[in-house]
């Protein structure tokens, strides 16, 4: 592969660093803005919504960084970056959304309902108290994020569940999410996305278990991304560190771990760079530049 015209890097766990209240290092910065120098597209795929996306990208306070391409959730939503105009969504079937919220709640499981990017950016959770991973999660996002449609608390999720929303998610220990995927499995296995990835939250030993459209993934993302800039998808390069990144390393033209990475991703990678706290993917790009692909 000698033609990377287009690097897609996932944020949680690789761009972002868990040492520096989660925001781009400045090294990492110039290693973005030197690939974009030199003609070759960098997009953000990431699990995050755009609320909370925008705000990492924000809080660079520079306006090339700002303005990169986004797809979010999963792969879920695209976003074009210097318009912040939305080209692509796949949401969740409203009635499938409301069946498997009537599981979460026979199960007790925490419920998080992320609303359609088509009619607003909220995250909707009920009016009640929750384990201290999601709590954890909720109160860090309503304060890292001004805009008050970030959490919005109601009496009843099924009360607003008039739309078809993005995801739906929850936070818990592995034993429960592995209990809810087997629900999962058996209820929905051809009708929703399930993506189960592990969280950075308090002690570490808490799973993310998030549930989207069946035609959902990073792989999509990845996809979508290359149509966007007329690129196929051998010419690209992704980055990532976790579970729900595998697909999309799998069809990109070559694939970087950082060294945070559990062993079974590194594995189906061509590369792996320093951790994402060690500043690994400017490392990953000056590889790239240096024609070293």
């Amino acid at each position: 592969m000698k033609n990377v015209k287009i690097i897609a890097i996932d944020l949680d766990g690789t761009l972002i660093s868990s040492e520096t209240n989660y925001r781009i290092s400045k090294t990492n910065i110039r290693a973005l803005k030197k690939a974009i120098e030199r003609g070759i597209y960098i997009a953000i795929i990431t699990g995050r919504n755009y609320l909370s996306a925008r705000m990492v990208l924000d809080e660079t306070g520079d306006n090339i960084i700002k303005n990169l391409p986004l797809s979010l959730q999963n792969g879920s939503i695209l976003i074009e970056g210097n318009t912040g105009t939305l080209l692509k969504a796949y949401d969740l079937d409203k009635n499938v959304a409301r069946s498997i919220i009537r599981d979460m709640r026979i199960e007790d499981i925490g419920i998080m309902l992320y609303d359609n990017i088509k009619r607003g950016l909220s995250i909707f959770v009920e009016k009640r108290e929750f384990n201290i991973a999601i709590e954890s999660y909720l109160q860090s996002r309503e304060k890292r994020i001004s805009d008050k449609r970030a959490v919005v608390r109601v009496d009843s999720i099924e009360q607003i569940l008039d739309f078809n929303p993005i995801q739906i998610a929850t936070i818990d220990r592995e034993i429960i999410i592995d209990k809810f995927i087997k629900i999962l499995d058996s209820g929905y296995k051809n009708l929703v996305k399930v993506i189960k990835t592990g969280s950075y939250l308090d002690d570490g030993n808490w799973w993310w278990v998030e549930v989207f459209n069946k035609s959902c993934s990073k792989r999509q993302g990845l996809k979508d991304i290359c149509e966007l800039y007329n690129v196929d998808v051998d010419n690209s390069v992704y980055i990532g560190d976790n579970f729900n990144d595998i697909e999309a390393m799998q069809q990109a033209g070559f694939s970087i771990a950082v060294e945070n990475a559990p062993e079974d991703i590194k594995k189906v990678c061509d590369m792996v760079v320093k951790s994402n706290n060690d500043n690994g993917v400017a490392e990953a790009i000056d590889f790239i530049l240096g024609g070293n692909i």
